[in-house]
């Protein structure tokens, strides 16, 4: 019986009661939890949008030409319907004619600042010049293929496919072509700060 007396007083001896506030946390640990959750998931939140920008993204259909005018819906033709490789490469070409067209403007603000050096500008614009008018007749040919077989698409789809099929590889090399042809010019005007402002 003895050991029944020792072990209700045992019990019946108060324990120590110790008060935990969540306000006065002396050592931080809920604190610094919280901080570092929260940076995790800003971390996180950061770190979905600059891949959701770099990769998911798309840029924009653009769907005008600026140096020439292109029907809208013979541009969504060439992007869906016959190839992106052909579209992206009409779109370039018509940046390259842009910017040509600025560095001619360019040019001849030079030309008009400093008469006496007329004869260092006149062979550029030449140059230039030449090059701008076969890139921008590509250009054209290129659209006026597109043109003829859409309206065929429109008019006979099996016709237009076999169409697309057989002239979309050959659209594509002669614009690229014509882009290759002039790259060192395109590279001079692109290196010069002062170009295409």
């Amino acid at each position: 019986m003895p050991n029944k007396a020792v072990s209700v007083e045992k019990s019946m001896t108060p324990k120590p009661h110790y008060h935990i506030s969540p306000i006065n946390n002396t050592n931080g640990g809920a604190a610094g939890i919280l901080i570092t959750l929260v940076l995790v998931l800003a971390l996180a939140g950061g770190g979905g949008y600059w891949a959701y920008n770099k990769y998911y993204k798309k840029e924009p259909l653009r769907t005008k030409l600026a140096s020439m005018k292109v029907k809208e819906e013979l541009i969504h033709f060439t992007h869906d319907r016959v190839s992106t490789a052909l579209y992206g490469n009409m779109v370039l070409l018509d940046d390259i004619v842009v910017m040509m067209d600025k560095e001619l403007d360019r040019l001849k603000r030079i030309g008009k600042k400093f008469p006496n050096q007329r004869g260092i500008v006149a062979a550029q614009t030449q140059e230039l010049t030449i090059a701008r008018e076969q890139m921008a007749k590509v250009l054209a040919e290129v659209s006026a293929k597109l043109e003829k077989m859409y309206v065929t698409w429109l008019v006979d789809r099996s016709e237009g496919t076999g169409q697309i099929r057989s002239q979309k590889g050959t659209l594509t090399r002669q614009i690229a072509d014509a882009i290759r042809g002039e790259a060192v010019l395109i590279s001079r005007i692109r290196t010069n700060p002062d170009a295409a402002s």
